[in-house]
């Protein structure tokens, strides 16, 4: 296979010898911007543009530009105008719903996205974007609804099967989320939503090793993927891999300072490396995003355990246990209080059978509950 930038080169050739040529001019603006290119982008779409005239497409080409740039308020006011012009062309209005999904404004996006369908316009090629702003806004029952109506259709489309595959997954349903992964990489095996669909079956099997295959691809590929990284570090957690789950939490909380799974698989990261301090850094962050979850308290108090300061971890032990009587962190804190973990290979061992029965406040293992 050639080289893009040679292709792209090519093209120059040919469009000296046919300036005209507004479909060349095309093909070589969508190479110049697939390959970030925009200022020699813009060139060849100015050549179309002034050879084809006044077309809709082309100007629609002008906002994936604007889009590119990160322009996103001139992207959607040209497109805003496209769609009041030419209020039948039902590309242009999927266009603008992947505009709005795109640039972060999802119920706008999924406003658009539903006139479309209850109108019938809806063309077969955007249901993967459809099923996207819905996964965005967590309407999972809403998604899976509609491939339930649409499955036909949707079993033939790769890219829209791996985005249920996910949406099943974050739904509980790994049945459906198999069936659906399964289609997706059957007809497109680079597909990343798959892949990580994939990852998160085998965290739930507690098959760390296949989870990691599967994640390290997508990660590869989406290296801001937080979600990810958070996976792949519970999956190291699985393997007792404690410096590598310490790098991928580290990735994932940077990436979602908000998830207070991360933070947690964080803490039990440095839990296993006998990084007191960093660990109880890392669970009295957790522990400031929200006061409520037990699991946190107990986190904490092992911390305090550990470092010997009995009244700090007791006084956590019981914060924890009066939120949640399960909490199996308490439960290692107080273990640790007791004095029955005097040798390494004990604590490594009882940190080990912890990480795997500590649950969420949804009651999900901790795996599961990073998972999301």
């Amino acid at each position: 296979m050639s080289n893009p930038a040679d292709r792209l080169d090519r093209y120059d050739g040919y469009l000296q010898q046919d300036p005209d040529n507004t479909s060349l001019a095309v093909e070589a603006f969508e190479l110049a911007l697939s390959l970030g290119l925009h200022e020699r982008a813009g060139g060849y779409l100015d050549r179309a543009q002034a050879s084809a005239g006044d077309d809709p497409h082309l100007a629609y080409r002008r906002g994936m530009l604007l889009a590119a740039q990160g322009r996103w308020d001139e992207a959607l006011a040209l497109q805003q105008d496209l769609c009041q012009r030419y209020p039948d062309d039902a590309d242009l209005a999927v266009a603008q719903a992947n505009l709005l999904h795109y640039a972060g404004r999802h119920d706008e996006a999924e406003a658009a996205w539903s006139t479309l369908q209850s109108g019938g316009s809806l063309p077969d090629y955007a249901w993967a974007n459809r099923l996207r702003t819905l996964h965005f806004l967590g309407r999972l029952k809403e998604g899976l609804s509609l491939a339930g109506m649409r499955g036909d259709l949707l079993r033939t489309q790769p890219e829209a099967a791996g985005v249920l595959s996910l949406m099943a997954v974050d739904a509980g349903d790994f049945a459906a989320a198999h069936l659906w992964a399964d289609l997706a990489l059957a007809g497109q095996p680079g597909s990343l939503e798959a892949l990580t669909a994939h990852g998160a079956l085998a965290l739930a099997a507690k098959d760390a090793g296949g989870a990691l295959a599967a994640l390290a691809q997508v990660v590869q590929a989406r290296p801001q993927e937080g979600r990810v990284w958070s996976s792949m570090g519970v999956a190291h957690l699985l393997l007792q891999e404690a410096e590598a789950a310490e790098a991928d939490f580290l990735r994932a909380t940077a990436l979602m300072p908000g998830h207070i799974g991360s933070w947690h698989g964080l803490g039990w990261a440095r839990l296993l490396r006998r990084d007191t301090a960093g660990a109880e850094a890392a669970f009295q962050h957790a522990l400031e995003l929200d006061r409520n979850f037990g699991e946190s308290h107990g986190a904490v108090a092992i911390g305090h355990a550990l470092a010997g300061q009995r009244e700090k971890a007791e006084r956590q032990i019981e914060r924890a246990l009066r939120l949640d009587p399960a909490s199996l962190s308490a439960r290692f804190a107080q273990a640790v209080l007791s004095g029955t973990l005097q040798r390494p290979e004990e604590f490594q061992a009882l940190t080990a059978r912890t990480l795997r029965g500590v649950a969420a406040p949804d009651g999900r293992s901790l795996a599961d509950w990073i998972r999301q």
